[in-house]
């Protein structure tokens, strides 16, 4: 695997892609977007006299990158109606496939249903997308997310067969060889946002940390870094981040998503770009956060909200080290610091 040895310096990498309808016309137009975003990642890599990186680089996308997806072939018609409307618009044009999964796989709602319908597409798209830019351009790459059920055929394929119905939002992982080296499950739904989708919450005993060679590496999806609840009525919700440090991780990956308030989210709590800054005094081994933001609007939803690359002083404090000047617009963030390997 490229950068086996242990690094002294890693690049830090937050992207802020603005969604856009056309870009999820067909896997060529994702797979062209986003590689663009790839490219600008290499121009900005420090590299030797032979053009070789001198160090090695993570890049996280936001959270949700890859849930219009489950519309590609459909957009047109369904992009100007809210997320469940369209869900139900997709579910009447599938016909056979939506029955078969019905009859195979029972589920208990018409979104898990079409969920599950179109998850392999979905999988595949971005599994074979971001796969081929971490092996491309040497990265490692924290892939955003996208619903979807668990794969009966593993983690490490684009093949895919639903193992059930019940859909989570997933985030994956690639070595800068194009291997897929972790999949995270968000455990913290959204209150009136993912419920409503009927997206299921992941396990947090099933949260996992991976060896690098610049540090140990984890990633924290949404509202799974919140330090609480939104609500009262959230007994189960669980502090990913504090538990993520308890397990070692040196480096947190954040691919988040946040609503710009609007009218419709009147009474919600809205998004603050110091999440993860109240979490810092607590921490014990994380050292640096990437928060990466998604912004545009997608059917009801409309995000807008800048990018982060924070450090922990040696005091216990949050240090920003980049902050989108353009919260909604397109961007990135770049930063070079020292790697963190496990105390």
């Amino acid at each position: 695997m490229e950068d086996a040895l242990p690094a002294t310096h890693v690049e830090l990498f937050a992207l802020q892609p603005r969604l856009s309808l056309e870009d999820y016309d067909s896997p060529a137009a994702f797979a062209r977007k986003h590689r663009a975003l790839a490219n600008r990642v290499s121009d900005l890599r420090a590299r030797d006299s032979g053009g070789i990186p001198l160090h090695p680089a993570l890049v996280v996308w936001p959270e949700w990158i890859g849930a219009p997806l489950g519309w590609m072939g459909r957009l047109p018609r369904v992009w100007r109606q809210t997320t469940r409307s369209a869900l139900r618009g997709v579910a009447l044009t599938e016909g056979w496939s939506f029955w078969r999964t019905w009859r195979e796989l029972h589920p208990p709602t018409r979104e898990e249903g079409l969920h599950a319908t179109r998850a392999a597409r979905v999988h595949q798209v971005m599994h074979e997308t971001f796969s081929a830019i971490a092996r491309d351009f040497g990265l490692w790459v924290v892939a955003g997310s996208a619903w979807r059920p668990s794969n009966r055929r593993g983690l490490a394929t684009s093949d895919f067969t639903p193992q059930g119905a019940r859909t989570f939002n997933t985030s994956d992982t690639f070595a800068p060889d194009g291997h897929h080296v972790a999949t995270t499950r968000k455990v913290n739904l959204v209150p009136t946002r993912e419920d409503t989708l009927r997206l299921s919450p992941g396990r947090p005993e099933d949260l996992s940390v991976i060896t690098t060679p610049f540090g140990r590496l984890a990633t924290v999806v949404g509202y799974d870094a919140f330090p609480g609840p939104l609500t009262s009525h959230e007994p189960y919700f669980v502090p990913c981040a504090r538990y993520y440090d308890a397990l070692g991780a040196g480096i947190l990956a954040h691919p988040a998503s946040a609503l710009w308030p609007t009218s419709r989210d009147s009474g919600r709590m809205s998004w603050r770009d110091d999440i993860l800054t109240a979490e810092f005094s607590s921490f014990r081994n994380v050292r640096y956060t990437v928060t990466a933001q998604l912004v545009g609007t997608m059917f009801e939803h409309s995000f807008e909200a800048p990018s982060l690359i924070l450090e922990r002083t040696e005091e216990g404090s949050a240090r920003v080290l980049a902050r989108s000047e353009r919260p909604g617009d397109e961007d990135l963030l770049h930063v070079t610091v020292p790697a963190c390997p496990p105390r």
